[in-house]
């Protein structure tokens, strides 16, 4: 494991968080660079990427009338070379020297055409680099386009159309402001960029540290049920087989031993529920649908009730908690079947269908068995709570042959790697 990782979770810490962002501020390039127009809307994008050189197309159009034809062939030979450097840079996103020497190649491009038609090309090609260079590419590597493009400017004016010397000087001078300005929107918004992403890791980082927190809780009150239940039900069951056979040995009423058997089976059930608490609380395999027949087959053998179960259908992938409360479902109905019924007969269905599986549990004992569970069991409420949270539904009522309780649960469908669409 590397310093700095988080032992529960191997997940960053905020400082490794934080250590890495600052070193991603530092670093001296830059490999995820935004392409022209990321922030706008997709209809505008390809116009804005295009902008420059639909400008200076439009410049050199505008020249057309006062050019020879060997201007005019020069002209859009190289209106054609500048759209195609700018495309490049357009959608090429990276701070490379390959993009710094495209850069400057468009600079001479647009100071050829205004050599040629005298209509700008120069400052708007130039103006452009002095925007992007400072605002994409890494310090100090933005500083050779831009001090081309500022150069560009201040010659051009003195030496191109009017040779104004003081004006050249002039818009050089604003040129390079235009850039000090354009680095600065570079840094703030590339730091705006890079805190975004420091608080999504540290959220995370905080997410993975509260679920160890979590976990390890969990892990606590496991140890703290098992020690305790595992062995105060452990002794009960042990008293309760030596009493057992204490009955039998002086000959007690058969009814007085009937009610011994059933004692200690209800305390190995529930020996084996807390260990099954204890699993879940420590995410072992937790009870689902594939042990609904064993609970009817012990709930008949228990009660003397004569259940069926079927199981119709292909079985299905479930959630975890839905696969949970599949099987607590059924545990609950017979529960209340044999404790607030006189039922003689319980029939179990499972179906399983294409976006749910159904389970039912009809008895043939009366309405009471929807009944909460004395000592302040669940009953149906806590089945419909439960069912609720794994994203299905409970519905429990009268029937014609006496009550009946379904359990409605969504399945998980999972497609093969030939179903995946390319």
């Amino acid at each position: 494991m590397e310093s700095g990782l988080n032992p529960w979770t191997d997940s960053p810490t905020p400082s490794d968080v934080y250590r890495r962002g600052m070193a991603d501020v530092c670093r001296s390039d830059s490999s995820n660079l935004r392409g022209m127009g990321d922030i706008l809307p997709p209809w505008l994008r390809g116009t804005v990427r295009q902008a420059v050189s639909l400008i200076t197309l439009a410049q050199t159009l505008a020249a057309f009338s006062r050019l020879s034809t060997h201007q005019r062939v020069l002209a859009i030979v190289l209106e054609v070379v500048l759209a195609t450097c700018w495309g490049l840079i357009a959608h090429r996103r990276r701070g490379d020297w390959l993009n710094i020497s495209i850069l400057i190649a468009l600079i001479g491009l647009g100071g050829w055409l205004q050599v040629i038609t005298g209509n700008g090309q120069v400052f708007v090609v130039s103006y452009a680099v002095l925007f992007i260079a400072p605002v994409w590419y890494p310090m100090p590597r933005a500083l050779l386009p831009a001090g081309c493009g500022v150069a560009a400017v201040t010659l051009c004016t003195m030496f191109v159309g009017t040779h104004d010397i003081a004006g050249g000087i002039g818009n050089g001078v604003g040129a390079a402001f235009f850039g000090l300005a354009a680095l600065f929107f570079g840094q703030v918004r590339n730091s705006a960029e890079r805190n975004g992403q420091l608080v999504d890791e540290l959220r995370q980082s905080r997410d993975a540290q509260e679920r160890s927190a979590v976990v390890a809780e969990r892990a606590r009150l496991a140890r703290e049920l098992h020690d305790v239940l595992a062995h105060t039900l452990s002794s009960l069951s042990l008293h309760l087989e030596s009493t057992r056979a204490l009955a039998a040995s002086r000959d007690v009423d058969p009814e007085v031993r009937s009610r011994i058997e059933r004692a200690v089976a209800l305390a190995r059930s529930g020996l084996e529920e807390a260990r099954d608490a204890v699993g879940t609380l420590r995410d072992d395999a937790l009870p689902g649908p594939e042990r609904i027949p064993l609970l009817v087959a012990e709930f008949e053998r228990t009660t003397s009730v004569a259940s069926t179960f079927e199981e119709v259908g292909e079985p299905a992938p479930l959630a975890p908690d839905a696969s949970v409360a599949l099987f607590r479902g059924a545990q609950e109905a017979l529960t209340n079947v044999g404790k607030h019924t006189s039922a003689t007969r319980v029939d179990v269905r499972l179906e399983w269908g294409d976006s749910q599986v159904t389970l039912r549990v009809i008895n043939d004992g009366g309405n009471d068995a929807g009944a909460a569970l004395p000592g302040g069991g669940n009953g149906l409420r806590g089945m419909r709570e439960r069912a609720a949270l794994a994203g299905g539904q409970m519905d429990a009522g009268p029937t014609s042959r006496g009550f009946a309780v379904e359990l409605r649960l969504p399945v998980v469908r999972v497609a093969s790697v030939h179903e995946v669409p390319a």
